[in-house]
């Protein structure tokens, strides 16, 4: 796959910098995200000339704070250039409010949840003032999908009552799902952060013939992005403070 030789060839170019650069400084970093995530939706040419009063009405923000951990390990290769790679688990999905015929054939509003737990290893580049705690960075990262779930209200308010499905490596998205990303870090901690997911976050072959709002067959597009804000510390200084509690 393009995508995992391109990671290959950057781990190997840091890697040979790092044993270049005497002034090297390796520390590990713990990370927590909140998510503001959203979607460009779109249903296939096919499915609305078949059904033309289907429509995607709206994309709700969809905002979530558990569970994104994060745990990367920092080379600086000076104080103005450097890397980090790592780990990281984070909730990801979008909401979308659709008009779709339901099981009877009759058309009604849907508000339709679909997320899925990821495990992510990234790889960035990171230009600033380390010292200072500011800096930019960018780079891509390529994730797991490993906990797909999806729940539905017959309504856009999610008013009524609720249908949900969970799987573990479901077929209702792809294995491996790449994205790019860009940030700014900021002093006292605080990360800003934007990604962009390379492939739709669902699987459009994925068939539901028993329930057709689960049918994923319908989507041209979904694209997934999301902004979000963390809070960066030293590995070392959260252990130093529950060895001073204890």
């Amino acid at each position: 796959m393009k995508f995992s030789k391109i990671t290959i060839c950057c781990y190997v170019f840091f890697a040979t910098l790092f044993q270049a650069n005497a002034q090297t400084k390796m520390y590990a970093i713990s990370t927590g995200e909140l998510l503001f995530q959203s979607a460009d939706v779109q249903f296939t040419d096919e499915y609305k000339l078949a059904n033309p009063q289907a429509e995607v009405t709206g994309i709700p923000l969809r905002f979530t704070m558990a569970i994104h951990l994060g745990q990367n390990i920092h080379l600086d290769f000076n104080d103005n250039i450097g890397f980090y790679s790592g780990l990281a688990l984070r909730n990801v999905g979008f909401i979308s409010n659709e008009r779709l015929l339901d099981e009877d054939n009759l058309l009604q509003d849907f508000k339709i949840i679909r997320r899925s737990y990821n495990l992510g290893v990234p790889l960035a580049l990171k230009l600033g003032s380390f010292d200072k705690h500011f800096y930019i960075y960018g780079g891509a990262e390529l994730e797991m999908q490993f906990a797909f779930k999806e729940k539905y209200w017959e309504s856009h308010n999610r008013s009524g009552s609720k249908s949900k499905n969970t799987e573990w490596f479901g077929s209702q998205t792809d294995t491996f799902i790449p994205s790019v990303f860009a940030g700014v870090q900021f002093p006292k901690g605080i990360n800003l952060k934007f990604t962009y997911y390379l492939d739709d976050f669902l699987n459009h072959n994925y068939k539901n013939a028993n329930n057709p709002i689960s049918d994923l067959r319908r989507y041209e597009q979904t694209q997934l992005m999301y902004v979000s804000v963390s809070w960066q510390f030293k590995t070392e200084k959260i252990f130093k403070k529950s060895e001073t509690t204890e």
